[in-house]
Formats: C-alpha cells, structure tokens, sequence
C-alpha cells in the first residue's frame, strides 16, 4: 500500500512540474544556507582543533593565572605567579615543564658613534631552555637575522632581541646589552647572541613563534638568568607542562593544579581537552545561530509546500471524492498528501544538501588562502541523514492543514465539486 501512496503522490508531483519544482526552490534554498553554514563551522572547529593539538598536544597542560582562560580578569593585563619549576618538575606524573617569566627592566645599549649610550624601560622575557627542546612545536618556526642565534641550555649572560629593540638600542649581534633588576641585585652584562627576523605579513610563523616576531620590543633571556635579575620566580606568565606517557593528562593536571593553589599560587591548569571544548561551544553557538537565521528561509519554503498543497486539494477535490467512492478511507487520503508533502521536501532537502557542502568547500577554501591554514571540509554523514529527514519532515508538516482538509471532505461534496 506505501508503494502505491508514493506512486500517487510522485505522478502527481511530475503533472504539476513547474509548480512542484519552483516549490522546492523555496526549500533547497534554506537547506542550502542551513547546510553550508553547518558544515563550514564544523569544518573550523575540526581546523582549530588540529592546530592545536599540532602545537599544544594531547599530551601536555598548560598553568596560567586563575581566571585567565574562560574567566574574567579584573585587570586587562598579563596575570602573572608566583612558580617553583624544579618543584613542579619533581610531581608525579610530570615528564618535563617549561615556563616563560616577564618582567619590565632597565636596559642600555653599547655606546653610539657621539659616545651616548640608548636606554630605557623595556620588557624582559625569561624562557626556559625546555621550550625548545621539549616543546618546538609550541615555539615553532623561528626566523632570526644572519649571524644570530637561540641561547644555549647551559648559557646565561645571553640575549636575544626583538627587532625593535635591537634599532632602539643601536646593538647587534655580538655586542652587549647592561640589564638592571632589582635594586639589591647586580646589573648583568648579556652578550647579544641573535636578533629575531622582522616579521612578514604572509609569515607563516605559528604558536609561541607568531608572539614573539610581533613583540619586536621585547628582550628574551634564559630562563635561570632571571633568577639572577629579580630572584626566585614570581612573575611566572605561563608553563607547560608534558605528562609521563600513559597518565591520563587531565589527572595530572587537577593534581598539579590542587598542589599549586595549597602552595598560594593561584593557578588555573588548562589542558587540551578544555581548549578544544572552548572551542566548540563558541563554534557551535555561532554555527547555530548564523543556521538559525538561514532557517528563517526554511520557514518561507514551509509556506511554500502548504500553498502548493493547499491549490492541489482544490484542484483534486473530486478525484479525491472519487477515490473515497471507490473505499478509500481517511487516513488513505491523509498519507497520499503527506508523502507528496513530504517528497518535495525531501528533494529539496537533497538539492540543498549537495549545494550547501559543494558552497562549503569553496567557502574553506577561500577562508583557507586568506588565513594561509587548510580548512577541512566536513561532510558528517550525521549532517547529511538529519538533513534529508528533517527536509522531508518539513514538508510533511507544512503539507499537514492541506492533507487533513482533503481527508475530512465529504463524498457527495467531493464528487459535486466543479
């Protein structure tokens, strides 16, 4: 019996060509919005993702200040804490951890050609030597002038210079820059061992590299050579902390977590699986609200199927009193209308859905050369059944007032009207 309803309501969707077709325009049109905008916000949230765990990974947590990541600060500046990082290296669970400290020192260059020395206040940046070996892919690709060079594990006296601060200063590699802490503590003599490249607008540079190149006015040193400036580490900005292998890292975290905050530290431990929840809330919030405007285009395509609907009960009362005269019951004459309903809705949920993900594609693509990052495309089959389903549920319903009056005329009426 279902393959007759659908036999009847697909003849009577191929009599009424033009009409049925430009019915289901008004529907593939929100499909395809709705479809297109969907699969380009997961595709990001996939693309984020990725690149995070690229530079982050799965295996490693990172400590900043309480409340800096999803909180409010009650300053718009860096947060900074106080941090013991032989201490923390000690922890069960803990494979290896690197941290980066900052502070704003007095800093003079060598003497000009008129025999004046430029200075000023300048930030200083501590970072330990764990950043590049044990985690390069948070610190990336890093671009420095010819000649120059990163510190070594077992150097201290040694500098590396912003771009900015390198012309501020009149230094270049090779020379010395005088660097004052605090007030009890010696000045330091720092031998300028690389200079960083001046950044590039169609760098590719990522993680901590990307930072680094854009603060030109900023003075790296090693991490111990802080110590030496200000003492033991209380303006700790962030650490990252890699886990021993097989333990779960969010374990680790907590416990890390609760040990630091038990010795005043007011640390947050943020790992990979809170970044990328972040991540989706904020994609899927925005997915869905932008899928639920495109909606609004759905509904109008809903008004579209009723009034199609709508003109082919009045167009098919006496064959319907024909179909009744001859035993249809009710509900017969209810299923043939909502299939036919529901069939328009769903090709144009299939018309929409290969235009939504062929827009998507071009669409990543396009976000992908502007941003210089690869897009995934998402085409999740989850999508793409809810979709279609929801396409011929949308029909289906926007067919239903049509379908019940057709069902409810009476016989004689029916067969008398003209």
């Amino acid at each position: 019996m279902v393959r007759d309803f659908l036999s009847l309501a697909g003849s009577s969707i191929l009599h009424r060509k033009i009409r049925s077709w430009l019915t289901v325009i008004g529907v593939f049109i929100g499909i395809t919005a709705v479809v297109a905008l969907i699969s380009v916000g997961l595709g990001l949230e996939r693309t984020i993702n990725d690149e995070v765990a690229n530079v982050f990974g799965v295996d490693t947590f990172m400590l900043t200040a309480r409340g800096v990541f999803g909180g409010r600060r009650a300053n718009q500046g860096f947060s900074l804490y106080a941090l013991d990082l032989e201490w923390l290296r000690a922890q069960e669970g803990v494979a290896t951890a690197a941290a980066v400290r900052q502070r704003t020192a007095f800093v003079q260059g060598p003497p000009g050609p008129d025999g004046r020395a430029n200075q000023g206040f300048l930030p200083v940046t501590g970072l330990s030597p764990e950043l590049v070996t044990s985690f390069a892919s948070f610190i990336g690709s890093l671009e420095l002038e010819p000649g120059g060079r990163l510190f070594d594990a077992d150097e201290i006296l040694v500098a590396v210079l912003g771009r900015d601060v390198a012309t501020r200063l009149g230094v270049g590699v090779g020379q010395d820059i005088v660097v004052a802490g605090d007030g009890d503590r010696p000045e330091l003599t720092l031998a300028v061992v690389g200079i960083l490249a001046a950044s590039d607008a169609g760098s590719s540079r990522q993680g901590f590299t990307s930072g680094m190149a854009a603060s030109g006015d900023t003075i790296y040193v090693p991490y111990d050579t802080m110590e030496l400036l200000w003492g033991p580490a209380d303006d700790v900005l962030i650490t990252l902390v890699r886990t021993v292998p097989g333990r779960d890292v969010d374990e680790v975290a907590a416990q890390v977590e609760a040990a630091l905050r038990a010795r005043g530290s007011e640390v947050s431990a943020v790992t990979y699986s809170d970044i990328s929840s972040a991540i989706g809330t904020v994609t899927t919030t925005v997915s869905a609200f932008l899928a639920g405007i495109a909606g609004i285009s759905l509904l109008v395509g809903g008004v579209g199927v009723m009034n199609t609907m709508y003109t082919s009960v009045l167009e098919r009362t006496r064959e319907i009193g024909i179909m009744k005269a001859v035993g249809a019951k009710n509900r017969h004459i209810l299923s043939i209308f909502l299939i036919e309903s529901g069939l328009m809705g769903l090709v144009g949920g299939i018309v929409g859905t290969l235009l939504g993900l062929g827009i998507s594609s071009v669409a990543s693509a396009i976000i992908g050369r502007i941003f210089q990052v690869r897009v995934a495309v998402v085409a999740s089959p989850a999508l793409i059944v809810v979709t279609l389903l929801g396409a011929f549920a949308l029909g289906a319903v926007a067919g239903l007032w049509p379908a019940r009056r057709a069902a409810k005329l009476p016989v004689v009426d029916a067969l008398r009207y003209e």
